[in-house]
């Protein structure tokens, strides 16, 4: 009897292993999920076999692009309700062997939080996106889903004299827009997103909750700016809300090249940073149609943002900045909230509740610049010839200064800050989805950026980690390790601060569980 029960249960176990070593990695890691999630588990899971997996893939993914039958699928998508699902993602995914993409808003630049080139799973974020904003000490927890335009909604909801500096694009997912840093047209007055963060909940490659306290300075330190997801999954910021005055005046002033705008826009170099840091005035060249789409024209754009009146904002544009030419009526005045939505160019009057609106895919290729010097009246000249060249292709300069010329360039991992006159932010969008056409595009980007070198940063060129390219540290010899590969972007993305962020890496997550094609390496000498 004995001797046939220990049979039995020897046969027992040695079927249990045949069963596990027969899974595959995805089943395996949907058991585990299901073991160590403590609520709702099959209602978070999406696999292939899913009707509406597809449809989940697809809902955050801001890259048109990636939308096709030959693009890598996850083998699993979790779409997170609670911390618990966020835990068991990662304990899981570290027993299997499977790589993970964090996914908050879905508007990364090269789509690295939903495709990989290996087996991965998304960790989609989504669902997870409650704000909570306690008024009486000027606070918000807010959720790694929430997105902006959400973020904006409820402030708003609650009090109309305090807001908070972030991007214009309100489908933008805050795990993300913050861990890069977050840049926005009140960072003149208040600076970055992150330096207006005070705490945050992360989850690190063990599956341990941290707060700032537990989790130290350090890493406090690296996930504002260095990027979240290099280093855990933020479950939550706290924002530290700023006063905003009742009415802010906003306009758009339009000129064209071919009337002085050329003029224009070397003035404005000379004083956008300079200006009181009540005022933010952005600069956009952008390739138009005119003669009943016979030509084609560059034209630039003056969005201005007045953390005040019209009638204090005139007197210091006619004085600093008469070229513009601004104007009474060309001034609008908006609360706060409203104003979100102008600078998205949304018309006036548009309902709040379009802030609450999903992102539209697209086909785009952005990069980034930092300009320390003023472009001659020639050069721009010469820019403006080539961006006819390719006419889907614009740009933004975002003008420096003010408190972000304060702000030490160790204080967060961010560290483009004095010296800067400006930030170009390159886009080109188009519509045509065929294989010919994404080509042309993507090298019409890459000779436009080739063709500014002259005429920004150098040794490094800096670029902005939250408009992501995958062309910064790409090209390297098949030799070349992949720290040295990460000494390049980490370069151009933190310069002097790389090496804290690869010490912080290495201390925090030392089996590198936590990483992309262009995430933060741990040290490897």
């Amino acid at each position: 009897m004995r001797k046939s029960c220990f049979l039995l249960t020897a046969l027992t176990i040695l079927m249990s292993i045949s069963t596990a070593l027969s899974l595959s990695p995805a089943q395996n890691f949907l058991t585990c999920f299901s073991h160590n999630s403590h609520s709702h588990a099959s209602k978070v899971i999406y696999t292939p076999n899913n009707t509406s997996f597809l449809t989940i893939l697809n809902r955050k993914m801001f890259l048109k692009k990636f939308q096709t039958a030959s693009t890598p699928k996850p083998l699993v998508i979790i779409a997170a309700k609670d911390a618990s699902h966020v835990q068991a993602t990662i304990l899981c995914a570290k027993k299997n062997s499977i790589q993970i993409r964090i996914r908050s808003g879905g508007h990364d630049y090269e789509g690295y939080s939903y495709v990989s080139d290996v087996p991965f799973v998304i960790l989609d974020m989504f669902n997870i996106n409650s704000i909570d904003i306690n008024l009486q000490d000027e606070t918000a927890w807010v959720d790694s889903g929430a997105t902006l335009g959400k973020i904006y909604y409820n402030i708003a909801k609650k009090s109309n004299s305090l807001g908070f500096p972030a991007g214009s694009c309100f489908s933008v997912g805050a795990g993300g827009f913050f861990s890069g840093g977050g840049y926005g047209n009140m960072m003149r007055k208040f600076g970055l997103s992150v330096d207006n963060i005070i705490d945050a909940k992360i989850v690190d490659a063990n599956g341990n909750i941290f707060d700032r306290k537990s989790m130290g300075e350090d890493l406090f330190w690296a996930i504002r700016g260095g990027g979240g997801a290099s280093f855990g999954v933020i479950l939550s910021w706290k924002l530290k809300l700023v006063h905003v005055p009742p009415q802010l005046t906003m306009f758009n002033v339009t000129r064209n090249v071919d009337e002085g705008a050329t003029d224009v826009v070397y003035k404005w170099q000379l004083v956008a940073p300079k200006l009181h840091k009540d005022l933010f005035i952005r600069a956009q060249p952008t390739v138009v149609q005119i003669g009943n789409g016979t030509k084609n024209v560059v034209q630039v754009i003056f969005f201005g943002q007045f953390l005040g009146t019209t009638k204090r904002l005139l007197p210091l544009i006619s004085k600093s900045f008469p070229e513009l030419g601004l104007k009474k009526s060309d001034c609008f005045s908006m609360p706060w909230i409203n104003s979100t939505l102008f600078a998205y160019s949304r018309p006036i009057g548009t309902p709040l509740e379009a802030l609450l609106e999903e992102p539209q895919a697209g086909y785009s290729k952005g990069q980034s610049d930092f300009v320390k010097k003023p472009i001659p009246r020639e050069a721009l000249k010469s820019i403006w010839k080539k961006m006819i060249e390719g006419p889907t292709l614009f740009m933004q300069w975002s003008p420096y200064g003010g408190r972000m010329a304060e702000i030490l360039p160790s204080q967060t991992p961010f560290p483009h800050r004095a010296g800067n006159l400006f930030k170009i932010q390159y886009f080109n969008n188009w519509t045509d989805g065929s294989p010919e056409s994404i080509k042309r595009h993507v090298s019409f980007s890459r000779s436009f950026y080739k063709f500014m070198t002259p005429y920004v940063s150098n040794s490094p060129r800096e670029a902005f980690l939250n408009y992501r390219d995958a062309d910064i540290g790409a090209n390297h010899p098949s030799n070349t390790t992949k720290f040295n590969i990460a000494r390049t972007y980490g370069s151009k993305y933190f310069k002097g601060n790389f090496k804290r962020l690869v010490n912080v890496k290495t201390k925090v997550d030392p089996e590198n569980f936590f990483r992309y094609e262009q995430s933060i390496p741990i040290r490897t000498y």
